[in-house]
């Protein structure tokens, strides 16, 4: 006997999970909400008892009964600010919910970012991760605060609207129902067609694009200017945007003849009952039945605007719980990414060496590309050993495996199998943070932040000191630097034209890793920025930052590494040769090509004519 699937909670228990011990405000906001529906409709029923009674008394040549004119007015007027209050409270305790929830999401999702490998966030779209932590958490915050209570008045009216149709006049109630059930169904209809085309993850997906492209297009806008691509760069993001307008004004236009006619039977619920009156009236006598028939007539065309409210709000309500259904999706997609693997404890080694053992890594593929039949790995069984306190210098071609070697020294990515070793240690041993600090990278692009130059040199050690950032400082040669800043290092970087250049950031970053003092450090193309002043000073900073450190070097201008230690040439993610460079220039081997091709690029010199 098969067993059955367990039931999956619905898109609104599910984001209420995340609401944490505010989640009973909501279901007092649902009942204050019930209440506060009911009270709104009490204004109706005078209605019909102050037609009933001025009618009454008009036919019977009577005068009205003021009395009863203002008891009517006042309950009307009661329940109104009833509802109002009621309904005002219900909003206030469905926001207290919505905020804590929006809180409790956006603290989850800082926390996964956090938790996350930094191969998640460099394969990544950042415009994909923004929409999700602003736009999409923010839709759950409208479904919550706005949406649920009233939904529970889309349920409680039409309750309430069937017992006042059918109490008053039971004919006019059922003939009032007609274009109210032809709504719902066709209402029914449309919602259907729309989840089974897929509309809502399809409407993400272009918004998504679209907020990539232009992500992408203000990132590199002065490249884009620089080479005169304006035109061709924004084609790409003028494209995304009219793709995304086509796809949702077509589907808006699929929407225009159901729904002009929901609209049209909710407005038009008249057409109906005049008809019906015309038949009716000929089977009541005079007198009392006539005047009856005639305020019950005039009673529910009244009654038929609040159908009508009623209905939209339905649509409306039903609508966002559909896209709030596709934000959490999104949302929980990320939050159930799964970060590297921690121990429980850190296995701290005593000593420095790296061993990369029978190291295979491959970039995960996306949907297209996994239905490839082979896929290459960037890392393709390399065995290497970097003894302690020397340094070792990678070289290779472009894309040849160097980059990502060492990034997975720092658990950037998972292996596929083999190991690596910090002092015999396994890093998968060591929590990740304990590993940071014991690697220090410098990277070809540093990242300085919209924070004072001091803030930005303390992320190697947060509670160092002024005067240990200022030590930092004067060892990486960045004084000229700081002197000719308005504010020395507590000038905010990027504030009132306050830039660097690549040579002059990657100066400070190579300042905030002397500050880290890890025992080991990873140089990626370090120089690559720098012209040949901030070159002549970074290799200046060098003894101090590589003295009695473990240090592996990516390099591509080989005169740089000639007095490593080891020179490993990695080309299509393999080991190809390892030694000094005396040793491989002997071999005659891929370093020695490298190296001779790297003599005759430099004896280049631009000819006349």
């Amino acid at each position: 006997m098969k067993q059955k699937k367990a039931q999956q909670p619905g898109t609104v228990s599910r984001i209420l999970a995340y609401a944490g011990k505010h989640k009973p405000f909501i279901y007092l906001s649902l009942f204050l909400s019930a209440l506060s529906t009911i009270a709104m409709l009490i204004p109706y029923v005078t209605i019909f008892y102050v037609m009933r009674d001025i009618i009454s008394a008009y036919a019977a040549g009577n005068d009205v009964n003021m009395q009863h004119m203002i008891f009517y007015g006042l309950v009307a007027l009661g329940s109104a600010a009833a509802g109002f209050v009621l309904y005002f409270s219900a909003l206030m305790c469905s926001h207290i919910t919505a905020f804590n929830l929006m809180g409790n999401l956006t603290k989850r999702l800082t926390e996964t970012f956090a938790r996350l490998p930094v191969g998640w966030h460099t394969t990544h779209a950042s415009g994909t991760t923004r929409k999700v932590f602003e736009k999409n958490v923010h839709s759950l915050e409208d479904l919550i605060a706005h949406i649920l209570p009233d939904v529970v008045q889309n349920i409680v009216s039409p309750i309430a609207i069937l017992f006042l149709m059918l109490f008053f006049d039971w004919r006019f109630g059922l003939i009032s129902l007609i274009p109210l059930v032809i709504a719902f169904v066709l209402q029914s209809v449309l919602m259907g067609m729309a989840a089974k085309s897929g509309f809502m993850q399809q409407y993400e997906d272009a918004l998504e694009k679209m907020n990539n492209a232009g992500t992408e297009y203000i990132r590199g806008i002065s490249v884009i200017k620089t080479f005169n691509q304006s035109v061709y760069r924004f084609k790409d993001f003028y494209t995304s945007i009219i793709n995304y307008k086509d796809y949702v004004l077509a589907y808006s236009i699929s929407w225009e003849n159901g729904y002009s006619i929901f609209l049209a039977l909710l407005k038009a619920g008249f057409v109906f009952l005049v008809p019906a009156a015309i038949l009716l009236v000929g089977t009541i006598g005079s007198g009392a039945s006539y005047v009856q028939f005639l305020y019950s007539f005039i009673f529910y065309l009244a009654l038929s605007p609040v159908v009508y409210t009623m209905m939209i709000k339905i649509m409306y309500s039903s609508n966002l719980r559909v896209m709030g259904g596709d934000a959490l999706t999104r949302i929980e997609a990320i939050l159930n990414e799964k970060p590297a693997p921690e121990p429980a404890q850190s296995i701290m080694p005593k000593q420095f060496d790296i061993a990369f053992r029978d190291v295979v890594f491959s970039y995960e593929c996306n949907e297209h590309e996994s239905q490839s039949p082979a896929r290459k790995n960037a890392i393709n069984g390399i065995t290497l050993t970097v003894p302690e306190h020397s340094l070792t210098a990678l070289v290779g071609p472009s894309g040849g495996g160097k980059t990502t070697l060492v990034n997975l020294l720092g658990r950037f990515w998972e292996l596929d199998s083999g190991a690596i070793e910090i002092g015999g240690v396994n890093i998968t041993d060591i929590k990740t943070d304990d590993l940071m600090h014991m690697v220090s990278f410098v990277f070809q692009e540093n990242k300085l932040f919209k924070e004072t130059i001091f803030e930005n040199i303390r992320y190697g050690k947060k509670d160092a000191s002024r005067e240990d950032v200022l030590a930092a400082l004067q060892t990486a040669e960045c004084m000229d630097i700081i002197e000719k800043l308005p504010q020395g290092i507590d000038t905010v970087y990027g504030t009132k034209g306050t830039y660097l250049s690549g040579g002059e950031a990657q100066r400070i970053a190579i300042a905030r890793a002397l500050l880290q003092d890890a025992p080991i450090v990873v140089l990626d193309e370090a120089t690559s920025f720098a012209d040949a002043e901030n070159e002549h000073k970074i290799k200046k900073t060098f003894s101090a930052l590589l003295k009695n450190k473990t240090v592996i070097m990516i390099a591509h201008r080989l005169s740089s590494v000639v007095n490593a230690d080891a020179i490993c040439v990695i080309t299509d993610g393999t080991l190809a040769e390892r030694g000094t460079h005396r040793e491989l220039l002997a071999k005659n081997g891929v370093y020695a090509s490298m190296w001779n091709n790297f003599q005759t690029g430099i004896s280049w010199k631009l000819a006349a004519n």
